[in-house]
């Protein structure tokens, strides 16, 4: 079967949206649709081969964004279509990749460890690493970046590369996997001319090799710059005022009697003419063009120039309409390899088989770096360990060598407490970390790299050592300088009992900042949840004194509530706390009622504490097993909130 080469043609395409005002949501008059919806896009029609390079300019709120998100399947379009190869496709997506104006990237890897792990996520689980590794390292030259290619991106605590370098290494990210069609939002923001110009030119050299078509947004390019694009498309106000080669530009502009001045960027020309923000019909800079009646007014020339174009399309002829739109300027050659494309094949349905080797891989790839970046980044545990190794130098400075008497069994039960409450409540400090890692996976994501499942398993395997070692290590400190209950047993079952209810408060953590990706709101809402769990958890207030409205419901769904049970009967039951006071002379006086005074002891058990707690009942098996479904319960709901907010 003979393979067409790539092209993707999209026709009549338009975006409207209602615009709402108030905070009733009023619907607001709008003055340039009937239907009362404002046309973000209108009767957008154009086409881009395999090997070819268009840009796309306008003046801010041109819809430059909006016609890239609709082409590259972000947006529905309210009218029109997109044809692959003249065949309909609805899953640009599966073919494409997409850079946006943001840089989202995980501060602590090199540069040649995050090309490395998009191509590794990108290509077949049966791709090797040497072949990856060649891969990398094209791309890494093709952006200039080998002499940065081993130093770190940077993080808010420790200096990396250069913003423009920062750019280049977001666009090699979506380069390195090798799309058919890429899709550039502002791929030289942020870059001097000299550097715009070299990656727009490795860019190209790329596309021409690997017969990829490009589609980027870009803002008043040099001429250098622009020429190296095949042809572009001018919006203002959703409309085309014209589609064509780069060198088309300045006949066209002639055509409608304005002319580009001699020694001015037709780039900048064509975008002086459609400004609507500053000009003026009486501009002193224009007086040319006020002396011939064609004050150059932006809002006026977008409605005229729009209409023009409207009619020439009308009415050129289909050769004239191919030699203006379709051919590109200059001359080119597309590597021979690469000019068969997958117009023929539509995106297949894999077997389970096939499935499961993918998420298995996938997970596999992202334990690999999301270790890395815990190991590497203070914000993810660094920090959480100095915390955890204060607290528990905290506890053992302050509740030193507590002694089996029952003066002090409130002071063992405020341990468990601070324990279990505080140290889940320093979950908050996984946020910031998070938060990161979510703008990397909407980048990646949205790229057709993976999904939320191998994310939140990756997530949750390097989470669970991570997390264990700060509880380990607080658990060390503290246990035996306090005086808990002696013999490793009890300890063992301490830190596995604390480190569930640790665990829980980091779940849930961590569906607060995916519900909620803004950092202070997310900070407060998880705090809330802490002190609100600390209130109702029986501590402050006996669980039985709780008004009914709580206990039986909040009371009960308090991960803090099971691990403050079963730590506190871990610990107590089997201890005899003495008393004060002596039997014979009837002054023995306990904190709690005690069974151990009629047989002639004045002591309580740990078994009358717990009694008196009224968790002698309690099942430390079947409080564990609570803790592990609230925490499996917490997982789900991450990976649903990510998989349908995301």
């Amino acid at each position: 079967m003979i393979e067409k080469p790539l092209s993707l043609t999209w026709s009549d395409l338009g975006y409207a949206v209602e615009q709402k005002e108030g905070a009733l949501f009023r619907k607001k008059p709008i003055a340039n649709s009937a239907d009362g919806k404002l046309n973000l896009i209108q009767n957008a029609s154009g086409t881009v081969k395999g090997g070819e390079m268009v840009a796309i300019m306008g003046p801010s709120g041109a819809g430059k964004s909006t016609f890239l998100d609709i082409i590259s399947g972000r947006k529905k379009p309210t009218r029109g279509t997109v044809n692959l190869c003249s065949i309909e496709f609805k899953d640009v997506k599966s073919i494409s990749s997409y850079v946006e104006q943001d840089d989202a990237l995980l501060g602590v890897l090199t540069v040649r460890e995050t090309f490395w792990y998009s191509a590794k996520l990108s290509l077949p689980p049966s791709t090797t690493a040497k072949e990856i590794d060649e891969r990398v390292e094209t791309i890494i030259k093709g952006l200039g970046l080998s002499h940065v290619a081993n130093n770190r991106i940077g993080t808010p605590i420790q200096r990396g590369i250069s913003g423009g370098q920062k750019r280049r290494v977001t666009i090699g990210c979506s380069l390195v996997t090798l799309p058919r069609i890429l899709f550039l939002d502002e791929c030289t923001s942020g870059l001097d001319i000299a550097t715009a110009y070299e990656v727009v030119k490795a860019i190209k050299n790329l596309a021409l090799k690997h017969n990829i078509a490009i589609l980027a947004t870009i803002h008043s390019p040099n001429w250098e710059i622009f020429r190296l694009f095949d042809r572009t498309i001018l919006l203002a106000k959703g409309k085309t005022i014209y589609s064509g080669t780069i060198d088309g530009v300045v006949p066209y502009f002639d055509e409608l009697g304005y002319p580009c001045p001699k020694h001015t960027n037709p780039a900048d020309h064509m975008m002086s003419l459609v400004s609507t923000d500053f000009l003026s019909p009486c501009d002193d800079d224009d007086l040319h063009y006020v002396e011939e009646g064609k004050a150059r007014n932006g809002l006026a020339n977008v409605e005229a120039f729009a209409e023009h174009w409207k009619k020439r399309q009308a009415t050129t002829s289909g050769a004239e309409q191919l030699q203006l739109q379709l051919q590109p300027h200059g001359s080119h050659s597309i590597d021979e390899g690469a000019t068969k494309s997958v117009c023929s094949t539509q995106p297949e349905a894999t077997g389970g088989a096939s499935n499961a080797k993918k998420l298995f891989s996938q997970t596999l790839t992202l334990t690999k770096r999301n270790f890395l970046n815990y190991s590497r980044n203070l914000l993810a545990y660094g920090v959480r360990l100095g915390m955890y190794v204060g607290m528990g130098v905290l506890l053992a400075t302050v509740w030193v060598n507590l002694a089996e008497t029952d003066t002090k069994i409130n002071d063992r039960l405020s341990v468990h407490f601070f324990s279990c409450a505080f140290l889940g409540f320093m979950s908050v400090a996984g946020i910031p970390s998070f938060l990161e890692e979510r703008l990397v996976l909407k980048r990646e994501r949205g790229n057709n790299l993976y999904g939320p499942a191998p994310f939140v398993l990756a997530n949750t395997l390097v989470t669970v050592p991570f997390l264990f070692i700060c509880t380990l290590v607080f658990s060390l400190i503290c246990y035996w300088s306090i005086g808990l209950h002696g013999g490793a047993d009890y300890y063992f079952r301490f830190l596995a009992f604390l480190y569930l209810g640790v665990y829980a408060a980091e779940c849930q953590s961590l569906l607060v900042a995916a519900f909620l990706p803004i950092f202070v709101a997310a900070l407060a809402i998880a705090a809330f949840l802490n002190g609100f769990w600390m209130c109702v958890q029986g501590y402050f207030i006996r669980a039985v004194n709780l008004p009914a409205f709580w206990y039986y419901w909040a009371h009960f769904i308090d991960y803090q509530t099971f691990t403050f049970d079963i730590l506190v009967k871990n610990d107590l039951k089997g201890i005899i706390f003495k008393c004060s006071g002596e039997i014979a002379d009837n002054t023995c006086s306990c904190s709690f009622p005690s069974s151990l005074i009629e047989q002639g002891q004045c002591a309580v058990s740990g078994e009358d504490v717990l009694r008196a707690l009224d968790i002698d009942g309690v099942s430390t098996t079947l409080y564990a097993f609570i803790l592990v479904l609230i925490i499996v319960v917490y997982r789900v709901c991450f990976y649903l909130v990510l998989k349908f907010k995301g």
